[in-house]
């Protein structure tokens, strides 16, 4: 989350759209900014996990057997200032990654994007997972041969001056810290290994974008503010406790 913030930083100094595919290391609970600390404890199966405050709003998210991408465009850049065209261009590019999974005959599920446009801010008597909850622009898989519908992707938008950061969860698995919530390989059977799924999903996202990706490190000054912010900031109980 820190390298997030130093991220939205930098473009908004450099104009260089970047674009971040990560995991973690072990199972850890992002709560959204605007989340009270205290609805942790209405969810039993992750309090064993870390805890981490996001920079940016919606519910609780356990980062486990997903991936999380971050994007961050300069504020210039022509879907930055659409907030709705944001979301729903990365979102569809995100179901046309999903459906590449698919075999091509013989399944009942299909990926739809909810009607609409994500809502912003605070967001009261929500369910505390972001999965379990429904706002428009969210991915949804369906299941036609139950009419059922499970949500797959969780995104949240942080705007600053210079530049825009979306980042979100694909959720791969089911993790043991929120059983809840099913993962795309239990819903559809598809063994599909998280590490090719990674791998494929970065052209997807800049295609939407018409970009061409250069894979490279962080930087050292970036990597070094980004540590700043996260030993003042997102190492901090206080902080994280704060609302």
């Amino acid at each position: 989350m820190a390298v997030d913030e130093a991220l939205v930083e930098a473009v908004a100094e450099d104009q260089k759209p970047t674009l971040r595919i990560y995991r973690w290391e072990r199972p850890t609970l992002s709560l959204g900014y605007f989340q009270s600390y205290s609805e942790r404890e209405s969810h039993p199966p992750s309090l064993g996990a870390d805890v981490v405050r996001r920079l940016s709003g919606g519910g609780a998210i356990l980062h486990d057997r997903e991936l999380t991408y971050s994007l961050i465009l300069p504020s210039t850049h022509p879907i930055a200032a659409d907030t709705q065209l944001l979301y729903r261009n990365i979102h569809q590019a995100i179901v046309r990654w999903f459906t590449s999974f698919f075999p091509g005959e013989g399944v009942s599920w299909r990926l739809v994007l909810c009607g609409g446009a994500p809502n912003e801010g605070v967001q009261r008597e929500q369910p505390f997972l972001c999965f379990q909850r429904r706002s428009p622009g969210d991915v949804l898989l369906i299941d036609g041969a139950v009419a059922g519908d499970h949500k797959l992707v969780g995104s949240a938008q942080r705007r600053r001056r210079g530049s825009v950061l979306q980042h979100g969860s694909i959720l791969w698995s089911t993790s043991q810290a929120a059983p809840e919530v099913c993962g795309f390989t239990q819903l559809t059977g598809l063994k599909v290994p998280l590490e090719e799924a990674e791998r494929r999903l970065p052209s997807r996202l800049l295609e939407v974008l018409e970009l061409e990706g250069e894979e490279s490190p962080l930087p050292d000054e970036l990597l070094a503010a980004a540590e700043e912010k996260r030993d003042k900031r997102y190492k901090v109980p206080a902080w994280n406790r704060r609302r």
